[in-house]
């Protein structure tokens, strides 16, 4: 709870302009912040369907919280590249505010289901499902909001590939 509350209270004071490019570490640059996304959109993305893919399914805590810290470190460096930029260059990191404001709240989303199968929520499932479907579901929607994006980027002839 606290750390959305950070988050928002960051991104609150990012977009009013209150934060100067002095107040930002030194390594934040728009090309720093490029390789971010990118990264996050091909190794990041590709990391995660492998896991997602063969891993979920096994239902073991330890990888799942260690997916979990991975897509929250993850979140942590666009969240500061986002408020860099929504600061500094009027810019987003994803598109505009609404397709950046997505795909952190899948993200948030995915990490949240997580955390909750780390400690034992379980859902009544339908025969032939998986306990783990929900979080399935919602890795597949992060997928689809990254991969739209990303798409989107080719068709502008920004290429993305690694």
């Amino acid at each position: 709870m606290n750390r959305y509350i950070c988050v928002a209270l960051l991104t609150l004071i990012a977009t009013n302009g209150a934060l100067a490019e002095d107040k930002f570490p030194s390594y934040l640059t728009g090309k720093y912040c490029n390789g971010i996304k990118v990264d996050f959109m091909t190794s990041t993305m590709k990391s995660l369907q492998r896991y997602r893919d063969k891993q979920l399914p096994s239902q073991h805590r330890g990888g799942m919280n260690n997916i979990r810290k991975y897509l929250e470190q993850r979140e942590d460096w666009l969240l500061e590249c986002d408020n860099f930029l929504a600061s500094t260059s009027r810019n987003r990191l994803f598109k505009d505010k609404k397709t950046t404001a997505t795909i952190f709240s899948a993200i948030s989303s995915v990490t949240d289901e997580l955390q909750s199968l780390i400690t034992g929520v379980t859902y009544s499932t339908e025969l032939g499902q998986s306990p783990t479907s929900v979080a399935s579901q919602k890795f597949d929607h992060l997928f689809k909001l990254v991969d739209d994006h990303q798409t989107l980027m080719l068709m502008k002839g920004q290429v993305v590939y690694r």
